[in-house]
């Protein structure tokens, strides 16, 4: 696993680099995933307590934030630098320690391309951890790179936080979820399928869901 506390001082600057390939930013990525979780989960569900498990710097959060604004916002991840940076840029949150060490419950735990920075023999212990800490109807939404996508295997090649990272592939993913952390999909498909200067067509991407082209797919697990 990378040490992200070497990132993150200019992990915007290094994220803007990378993402440039594909026409995006992590400003978009942020907004258009927290969308994704408005449509997938909150349609069966009322959103009170949202953990960002991987938070990084916080860059998800001002769009989390937008969409659930009546919602309490949570962040953990491994890297205490970048803990601390998000914590300086938003501290009304509480922050957790990857440990999980707390006797709160989520309806929500946003996993926003975190997964292929653990490694394989990790995984199902991280996510049972997870899973323990869902709310009664609470779910995992994880999004991920696209393995089928040559454009997404390009960016993720040529980007330094990743040079360790071990890609999973949504059929691999549901079978490790299911099989392995006794979790079922409750909903799942491919998303990100127009670049940032195309966003109005995004609403679309419902459409294309089942179509392995998207630069990322998203999975929905209960228990």
């Amino acid at each position: 696993m990378s040490n992200f506390d070497d990132y993150a001082s200019d992990y915007e600057e290094k994220m803007r680099k990378t993402l440039s390939i594909a026409l995006t930013s992590e400003e978009y990525q942020a907004e258009y995933k927290s969308k994704l979780i408005k449509r997938y989960a909150s349609r069966s569900r009322k959103i009170s307590k949202i953990l960002d498990f991987g938070c990084g710097i916080g860059l998800s959060i001002p769009s989390l934030k937008a969409a659930f604004p009546e919602s309490q916002i949570f962040l953990a991840d491994v890297s205490q630098v970048s803990l601390d940076i998000a914590n300086k840029n938003h501290p009304e949150l509480t922050l957790l320690s990857p440990e999980l060490k707390t006797d709160q419950r989520f309806d929500v735990i946003f996993l926003s391309t975190v997964l292929h920075h653990i490694t394989a023999r990790d995984r199902v212990e991280v996510i049972q951890r997870l899973k323990s800490k869902l709310s009664e109807n609470g779910c995992i939404f994880i999004v991920e790179h696209n393995t089928y996508n040559p454009l997404t295997l390009k960016i993720v090649a040529n980007c330094d936080m990743d040079h360790d990272a071990e890609l999973i592939s949504i059929k691999e993913l549901k079978r490790l979820l299911t099989s392995k952390c006794s979790l079922k999909i409750a909903d799942s498909g491919f998303c990100s399928f127009f670049p940032q200067p195309l966003q109005a067509l995004a609403r679309a991407d419902r459409m294309f869901k089942y179509l392995p082209l998207g630069g990322q797919y998203f999975v929905v697990a209960v228990a």
